[in-house]
């Protein structure tokens, strides 16, 4: 369980650095909605869909 939240947290981190960088870019100032927002989907990629995904490709 520990694993799924560390997996969270840096597709979080990730995702939300991935955006600051290219918000300030192409638009000069962060666009902090886009980044909260790839903040929450990160997470919940990393902690939720990947561990169930994974499973799924492990048993075929």
């Amino acid at each position: 369980m520990k694993n799924r939240w560390v997996s969270g947290l840096l597709y979080a981190l990730t995702g939300s650095v991935i955006m600051f960088m290219v918000s300030i870019l192409l638009g000069g100032e962060p666009y902090w909605n886009g980044i909260i927002g790839f903040l929450m989907g990160g997470f919940t990629y990393g902690a939720f869909f990947r561990p169930v995904m994974e499973k799924k490709m492990k048993s075929k």
